[in-house]
């Protein structure tokens, strides 16, 4: 394995603990308005109405949902077992509904994560 490969893991491991760790400790006592922000820098009209629909109603338990997630996949990552592989290219669709559902600049960014999760998923 190489040190990029590895230190590429650790970095997504760690951003995903976190994410995680800010899902749990802020957003899930702000979760109505970091939803509500989210619709409003999302420039995909579909993501919007997906936004403002289905997440901002059930904010609190959305975010629940995503900080065990992070943390699931964080844990996964960073110990380096056999689910490391499946948790980066879960990592890898989450960050596309990122893509999908962020501003034109976090979708762009999002989309390069996605990229970079797949392929250490795929190269293993």
């Amino acid at each position: 394995m190489t040190t990029f490969r590895t230190v590429a893991e650790i970095v997504i491991g760690v951003l995903y603990a976190i994410g995680a760790g800010r899902q749990a400790l802020y957003v899930v006592r702000h979760s109505h308005e970091f939803y509500s922000d989210m619709a409003d820098r999302a420039w995909i009209s579909p993501a919007k109405s997906f936004i403002n629909r289905v997440l901002l109603p059930n904010s609190v338990l959305i975010t629940v949902l995503v900080a065990v997630f992070q943390a699931a996949v964080a844990i996964a990552i960073l110990t380096r077992g056999p689910w490391a592989g499946p948790a980066l290219v879960a990592g890898g669709v989450f960050s596309i509904v990122g893509a999908l559902t962020g501003s034109s600049a976090e979708t762009v960014g999002f989309g390069i994560l996605a990229a970079i999760h797949f392929w250490l998923a795929f190269s293993l």
